[in-house]
């Protein structure tokens, strides 16, 4: 694993996030249902990140206090 890829990056969550947010947007100008639908799981794949790289800086900060 690359090194840079082995630190967690707090404001990484955020930015997948956003993406997820980006993501949802378009599904809401997509003008038919299969594009909604993919727009859709491609925006819940981003919030999943999210959620793993916020538990894993969460895990990291609390390696530091120990």
């Amino acid at each position: 694993m690359p090194v840079f890829q082995s630190i967690p990056d707090c404001g990484l969550s955020r930015k997948y996030h956003l993406k997820a947010v980006g993501c949802e947007k378009q599904a809401e100008q997509a003008s038919d249902l299969t594009t909604e639908q993919q727009w859709y799981e491609l925006a819940m794949q981003w919030h999943s990140m999210a959620d793993q790289a916020a538990k894993l800086s969460d895990e990291v900060s609390l390696d530091d206090f120990e």
